[in-house]
């Protein structure tokens, strides 16, 4: 036939065309390959730490939206952590560590949960 019609994409091709571009423009500004994490150094029902060799040392914690819906909640979250790492030279040269933070997490003081990280991190 000599005419053919262009169909344009549908919505939901467009989406996910959308956010797979978005997902890989992330991992390359993080500078991460898209591999999967190894098995944590440390799970429990609040957190959980991953370890990975790295150049320089680095932390990068995940509070889910999906979990803690307040951006306020997430923030909070992450600042706690990452003032743990701070104040007991949690860092170590070479090692990135991935948190993975679950609800309960919440619910800990500051003092259960300082002595939750380093217990796990220092184990």
């Amino acid at each position: 036939m000599a005419l053919e019609l262009a169909w344009p994409q549908r919505r939901g091709e467009l989406c996910f065309q959308i956010e797979e571009k978005r997902v890989e423009k992330f991992f390359l500004h993080k500078n991460l390959s898209l591999q999967r994490l190894p098995k944590p150094i440390f799970s429990s029902k609040n957190l959980k730490i991953f370890q990975v060799p790295a150049a320089q040392s680095e932390l990068r914690i995940a509070t889910p939206k999906n979990i803690f819906k307040l951006a306020v909640t997430r923030n909070k979250i992450k600042r706690q952590i990452k003032n743990i790492f701070h104040i007991n030279n949690l860092h170590e040269d070479g090692s990135l560590f991935v948190i993975k933070v679950f609800k309960p997490f919440s619910l800990l003081s500051y003092q259960e949960a300082s002595f939750e990280i380093c217990k796990a991190v220092k184990s």
